[in-house]
């Protein structure tokens, strides 16, 4: 059976608070990096055995999953072991496995806390699935942005998909008007790109405009997002992924 996580995060938590009743938040994830083939400024892994992170050439930005796995054997354990199950099959098989795995009680599904769409075919298996469960509210960032505008299903009203700006194919969400995030540095940079912060899911999981997220996460001493951090704590600035 695939692995999925109760998610108990601070953002989850804030997600029953604006939804107003209990909901069952579920994530589905992947090693980070390894299964990321249109990453590019966050590209990052997390070894699978000592957990020791190496950076992308071109990384500006330390992927948050990626640090997590660094910090946490059993998310590697559990990343790797859906990874290993499902990498090598075709889209029936990957359909099948996610959807007898999925949660009877889940509300809401987070697609990829860790890792994104690696392939045409797991990408939809996952439209698939949510279109057969259209009581489940399924929502992913990623950054696979041609196998979303490649494939062969109209996407269900209840897929939430967010392009993750930063990644080798970001020329596609403007050619196809493809709803996105960006990562910001600060509430000024937010204001000047005029976009409102999603600090609680709301925005990703009910809207349909752009939006920003706040730099998050541990990121790598003396780099530009490292210094974002520190100044966000030093002005008491609220942010709820660390």
């Amino acid at each position: 059976m695939l692995k999925f996580q109760k998610a108990t995060s601070a953002k989850v938590k804030r997600i029953k608070e604006w939804v107003g009743k209990p909901v069952n938040v579920y994530a589905f994830s992947l090693p980070a990096g390894y299964s990321c083939p249109q990453a590019l400024i966050c590209k990052s892994y997390a070894n699978r055995e000592t957990g020791k992170i190496t950076d992308g050439k071109q990384t500006t930005i330390r992927c948050y999953a990626a640090s997590d796995e660094a910090k946490s054997p059993n998310a590697r354990k559990a990343r790797w072991h859906n990874f290993d199950i499902i990498k090598h099959l075709d889209f029936e098989d990957i359909y099948s496995e996610l959807f007898y795995s999925f949660p009877s009680d889940a509300d809401i599904c987070r697609i990829h806390v860790g890792g994104d769409f690696y392939n045409q075919k797991y990408f939809d298996a996952w439209v698939y699935l949510a279109m057969s469960k259209p009581d489940v509210t399924f929502y992913a960032y990623t950054k696979s942005l041609p196998y979303w505008v490649n494939t062969t299903f109209s996407i269900p009203a209840n897929f939430k998909l967010i392009a993750s700006r930063g990644g080798r194919a970001d020329s596609l969400i403007n050619q196809y008007n493809l709803r996105e995030a960006v990562i910001v540095l600060s509430l000024e940079e937010a204001d000047m790109e005029g976009l409102d912060i999603d600090h609680t899911e709301q925005i990703a999981i009910e809207g349909d405009d752009n939006f920003a997220l706040l730099i998050h996460g541990t990121q790598p001493k003396g780099s530009e997002a490292g210094k974002a951090i520190q100044t966000l704590k030093k002005e008491g600035v609220e942010y709820s992924y660390s």
